[in-house]
């Protein structure tokens, strides 16, 4: 088989732009490979990084327990000023 000089400048154009493009996906590649590389080595720093520790302390000093009074809600009866209790009284 005989091509002519046109098939060979087609092929030879087209084997070109290959070459050109494998290239370029080679140097995307390598660049991708670095900055993966970068990213684990940055994490593997952060971890190695001190962590902050702090100690809190808290001191509660004992009181009389029998003067505590504690109410949830409003449905005690003992305060007259509250507006149920003055409603229960009257009725």
């Amino acid at each position: 088989m005989y091509m002519d000089q046109e098939g060979m400048t087609l092929a030879s154009e087209i084997l070109a732009e290959l070459k050109a493009s494998a290239r370029r996906w080679f140097i995307a590649f390598l660049i991708m490979l670095g900055i993966e590389i970068a990213t684990v080595c940055g994490f593997l720093w952060y971890l190695s990084l001190p962590a902050e520790e702090s100690t809190t302390t808290q001191t509660i000093e004992a009181e009389d327990s029998e003067n505590i009074n504690q109410h949830i809600g409003g449905d005690y009866e003992s305060d007259t000023n509250s507006p149920q209790s003055a409603q229960s009284n009257t009725q």
